[in-house]
């Protein structure tokens, strides 16, 4: 069964005259069909793209994550050891120092003025520990009953900054 359709008006002399287009029901049913599986396929691809770079940033801020969390570990773990040092020995050779100096720059290219600060302080403590005279064993042990913790302004403030980059 054929239907008419008006597309449009043509205007002669005083007259309009009205131009009838014929469809047929399945020409209507195919078009259907058509835009249907075209907007179908078009969500599905947006949806898909969404995703996927969803997933990619969320890939590449775990990575970013896990990266800085073990720049801080290599520098406390680094800075533990110099200041047992330093609290034992006098300096030296200020060799001993580089891969404590190398950790820091490293942190001073992607983390926080906050993060940054605090390591410096960190190794300032280091330094002036090697110019003091040397501990004894057991005052070493009373400073760490005495809750003496040269890192844990740093512990802290890197804690923070994990916990900013997670949000």
């Amino acid at each position: 069964m054929a239907q008419s359709v008006v597309c449009h008006r043509r205007r002669t002399g005083d007259e309009f005259e009205a131009a009838a287009l014929t469809m047929n029901p399945t020409i209507i049913t195919a078009l259907a069909a058509i835009f249907g599986s075209l907007s179908g396929g078009l969500a599905s691809a947006v949806s898909t793209w969404t995703a996927q770079r969803h997933q990619s940033r969320h890939d590449l801020l775990a990575r970013k994550l896990m990266l800085r969390e073990q720049l801080y570990s290599d520098f406390i773990s680094e800075s533990t050891r110099a200041l047992a040092d330093a609290m034992q020995h006098n300096l030296k050779d200020a060799s001993a120092l580089i891969p404590t100096y190398a950790l820091l720059s490293r942190i001073r290219l992607s983390s926080s003025a906050a993060v940054v600060a605090s390591a410096d302080k960190v190794l300032r403590n280091i330094v002036n520990t090697y110019a003091e005279p040397n501990l004894s064993p057991e005052e070493i042990r009373a400073r760490a009953i005495s809750g003496d913790d040269p890192l844990g302004e740093f512990s802290q403030i890197c804690r923070r900054d994990l916990e900013a980059m997670q949000r």
